[in-house]
């Protein structure tokens, strides 16, 4: 009986925002060359209650932008960033995940990405920056997400691939806290820089996962930026 590699898809998403949206791009760089405040509290408390107690529901995604009711999150791209529509992410994990299961020698089988959602992808048009946010049911319940990341760089090492990692540290995204682990990988001598943003809310990991170069740092950062809370009125959900 195979057992689900359940974390899989901080890995997955490396190979997919790498190998199959970056190496292109970057092969075709390198041939053109290179008082109240009790009762504030107390209401604010309410409402991160309720918001937490809120049944898990998928966010859409249009030609415009991205948006989640329950992440009370909203995604407007940049002038240079595209949505990618849910056909073109779900076939970019595929890939993803195939290149993964050769490059570990892990067979993921079938089943692996089950309690995972796919919720967005954008892309630049060149290539870099890209994002994704997934959602994935946590497998222990009292996993924190420092064991999720060092799980998701046990992944990414099986790979090979000479991932480094830097301290994990906390951000803000959109109103909310989550924890950051920057990567690093070196494809075809170009360096590959990534940040994966992750909060644990509702049993699930929600992963904000950023690919972008030295040189786009700029637009990356613009890209963070683009997400926003939902609705200002309402209080996010406490991260777990």
């Amino acid at each position: 009986m195979r057992r689900k590699n359940s974390l899989i898809i901080p890995a997955v998403l490396a190979f997919s925002l790498c190998t199959v949206t970056a190496v292109p791009v970057l092969a075709e760089d390198a041939a053109q060359t290179e008082a109240e405040a009790d009762t504030a509290s107390d209401e604010a408390s309410d409402a991160a209650e309720d918001t937490a107690d809120t049944p898990y529901e998928k966010g859409t995604i249009t030609e415009t932008d991205y948006q989640s009711e329950w992440l009370n999150l909203k995604f407007t791209p940049p002038e240079t960033v595209v949505m990618n529509t849910e056909e073109e992410l779900e076939s970019v994990m595929r890939q993803g995940q195939s290149t993964l299961e050769k490059s570990s020698g892990m067979e993921l089988g079938e089943d692996a990405l089950s309690g995972t959602v796919y919720e967005m992808m954008a892309s630049s048009v060149s290539g870099f920056p890209n994002v994704s946010l997934v959602v994935e049911d946590a497998s222990l319940e009292n996993m924190t997400v420092d064991q999720y990341f060092l799980a998701a760089q046990q992944m990414l090492d099986a790979t090979q691939m000479g991932y480094t990692y830097s301290e994990v540290t906390d951000a803000q995204i959109g109103g909310q806290d989550f924890r950051v682990m920057e990567t690093s990988v070196t494809i075809n001598d170009y360096e590959v820089l990534q940040k994966y943003c992750t909060r644990k809310q509702g049993g699930k990991f929600v992963s904000i996962i950023l690919s972008y170069t030295a040189d786009t740092q700029t637009e990356a950062d613009e890209v963070l930026a683009a997400f926003t809370p939902l609705n200002a009125d309402t209080e996010a959900a406490p991260a777990e």
